[in-house]
């Protein structure tokens, strides 16, 4: 197993809780921050008014150039609300654009000027505001969102505990698919579409079915839901602790989800639709585990992952499987340098020239982004 150094780090004037490289031009990668504003008070002014005061959150937008072994910020743009989780657009999307969740309860729409599209090759990439979906009250935080792989909805997870559907379409609708007793951490829908996997502070993971044509679910006349959607199926007993990242991997069977806790645990775990869910691997990634991102997909037999470990830093991870049909997880390094909450972790999409694969990863109350390379 490998320790990492960093080859250049940076301390960031805002708390950094996501990141993600741009797939249309992987130089390039956006990093959300999130700001919980604490102001100072007089000692006369009332609880309530204090608590209230203490919950304004902001955050901003960074745009950093990996070129090489360098990084480097070209663009801070702030935002008024806080920024929790970050992706850019599917295949059927515009490619330049990416999307933010906020603490305010919305879903905000960004575009990247593409500079390998200009004459002038000095050119970097700029970010610039597109739209604001205000799915639910500005006292929700949307705490993950996905989009989904076929159509343009958004899957959200909010601190209210519910699993929302959120359509891109005027007028803008949102249809609620199922409720954690808790707050919602994450959600993944499954990359056919048909499902989508949600995890909470409850320690639930929750699979819910989605009806086939979702998207002509959201009438353009009448923004309501026309279908129910069953839920398959609710499990509180495989996790010690809250469902903070999940990961389907239906390309290797379609019973099979990653998923990680804040108990620390990375876990495999069959789960059909019918039947008992079993766990068929586990490891103690000595901190809890927000993110998985999978660097790999060329073997079934054998998955890289990257994984943000909290309060225990970033981890690479080898998930295998025996002739035998057994699964274990190993872990391959570690990269130690952050000293508070590691949330935002991503790699490169391509794998430079002598094999090393580059990455990005930031720790919350520190404010410290490294790159690094393995």
């Amino acid at each position: 197993m490998s320790n990492i150094t960093s080859l250049r780090s940076i301390i960031l004037e805002l708390p950094p809780s996501c990141i993600e490289f741009w797939p249309a031009n992987p130089r390039y990668a956006v990093v959300g921050t999130y700001n919980l504003e604490r102001p100072e008070t007089d000692g006369e002014t009332n609880n309530t008014n204090t608590e209230k005061a203490s919950q304004q959150r902001n955050g901003s937008l960074i745009l950093i150039d990996t070129n090489g072994d360098e990084v480097r910020i070209l663009q801070t743009l702030p935002t008024p609300s806080a920024i929790l989780d970050l992706h850019f657009a599917p295949d059927y999307q515009d490619p330049i654009a990416f999307a933010v969740a906020t603490s305010t309860g919305s879903i905000s729409l960004y575009h990247l000027t593409d500079a390998a599209a200009t004459t002038d090759k000095s050119t970097h990439p700029q970010i610039a505001h597109v739209k604001t979906y205000q799915f639910f009250p500005f006292d929700v935080l949307i705490t993950a969102f996905s989009w989904h792989p076929k159509v343009p909805i958004f899957g959200l997870s909010l601190s209210t505990g519910e699993i929302s559907l959120g359509s891109m379409k005027e007028p803008m609708s949102s249809t609620t698919v199922c409720s954690h007793d808790l707050e919602a951490w994450t959600l993944s829908f499954l990359p056919n579409g048909s499902g989508v996997n949600s995890g909470g502070d409850d320690s639930k993971l929750i699979f819910s079915e989605l009806q086939e044509n979702i998207d002509e679910a959201f009438s353009e006349v009448e923004p309501v839901f026309k279908e129910p959607r069953r839920l398959s199926w609710s499990d509180k007993n495989i996790h010690g602790a809250g469902v903070t990242a999940i990961l389907p991997l239906m390309d290797v069977s379609d019973d099979l989800v990653l998923t990680g806790s804040y108990d620390d645990h990375i876990r495999l775990i069959e789960a059909p639709a019918v039947g008992r869910r079993r766990v068929l691997a586990e490891a103690n990634l000595e901190g809890g585990v927000w993110r998985l991102k999978r660097l790999d997909f060329h073997d079934k037999n054998s998955i890289t992952l990257l994984v943000s470990c909290m309060h225990a830093g970033t981890r690479i991870v080898r998930l295998s499987r025996s002739n035998s049909d057994d699964w274990q997880f190993e872990v391959l390094a570690k990269f130690e340098e952050h000293k508070s909450m590691n949330y935002g972790s991503d790699c490169r999409p391509a794998v430079g020239e002598n094999g090393c694969r580059t990455f990005v990863t930031t720790s919350f109350y520190d404010r410290l982004l490294c790159l690094w390379k393995f």
